[in-house]
């Protein structure tokens, strides 16, 4: 009888012990899972926190292209201002509509030569596309509108302008009368070498002459046309330029 009551006590005894022993292994394990979940969340916490200095960055150099690209293009819509200016000016000699000596209309005709072109400054979307960092923009509407400005159709009138300038005014003009070959007090002008027309057998057009030549009038009528065309253009591209610069702002962190 008292071995058997021993076998119980012992048997309860270890029984203990074996609770014990699970007890204190159920909490090393949930101690190991805390310690694993709590490494991941510091991973995490790291990451999302690389990835948001990382896009930072990304945008603040968007930015900075953006905003040199709206200097330029607001460099070509001046430009392009000043060539429409000149032009009128002469089809308002050709037409009887302002008195002008032949240098005053010959210095403005210069224009008709004139080429005003604009190029987006890719070098960071191409980065963050061939990268895949544009994911690190978490703004969807943002990105977007990123994806749209870099993929604005707005060269279909540079392209028009240089190949009617190219192809149909300058051989023209070429053929038709003597032209400059520098604009004085540009850098350099004087190391051209000037040639002066008087000397020439073949003396210089009157403005009577251009008057006569409809080519000349058609010719300044189309270039107005391509030239008011870019200026919309540009001016829809700048409004865009500024409006994804907006949205930019709302993300840049101080």
């Amino acid at each position: 009888m008292i071995k058997f009551f021993r076998k119980i006590r012992y048997d309860l005894m270890e029984q203990n012990k074996t609770g014990k022993y699970f007890k204190y292994a159920i909490g090393e394990i949930v101690l190991v899972v805390i310690g694993i979940l709590i490494a991941l969340s510091i991973n995490n916490w790291n990451e999302s926190r690389k990835e948001a200095i990382q896009e930072q960055f990304i945008l603040k150099r968007l930015r900075t292209d953006i905003s040199s690209d709206i200097n330029q293009v607001s460099l070509e819509i001046d430009l392009i201002d000043k060539n429409t200016k000149e032009l009128k000016f002469c089809i308002d000699v050709m037409l009887d509509k302002k008195e002008a000596s032949i240098e005053a209309f010959r210095e403005n005709l210069e224009s008709m030569l004139n080429l005003s072109s604009f190029d987006q400054n890719k070098t960071t979307f191409n980065n963050i596309i061939s990268s895949g960092q544009i994911e690190y923009i978490k703004n969807q509407n943002l990105t977007d509108s990123i994806t749209v400005y870099y993929n604005y159709r707005y060269q279909g009138w540079d392209t028009a302008m240089l190949d009617y300038t190219r192809n149909i005014i300058a051989p023209f003009i070429l053929n038709f009368d003597h032209t400059p070959q520098a604009t004085p007090g540009l850098v350099g002008y004087d190391d051209f070498t000037r040639v002066d027309i008087m000397q020439s057998k073949i003396p210089p057009k009157t403005i009577e002459d251009y008057r006569n030549e409809i080519f000349v009038l058609n010719m300044l009528r189309q270039k107005l046309y391509n030239l008011e065309g870019q200026k919309t253009a540009y001016n829809m591209l700048k409004i865009t330029m500024l409006e994804l610069i907006e949205q930019i702002d709302v993300e840049i962190e101080d």
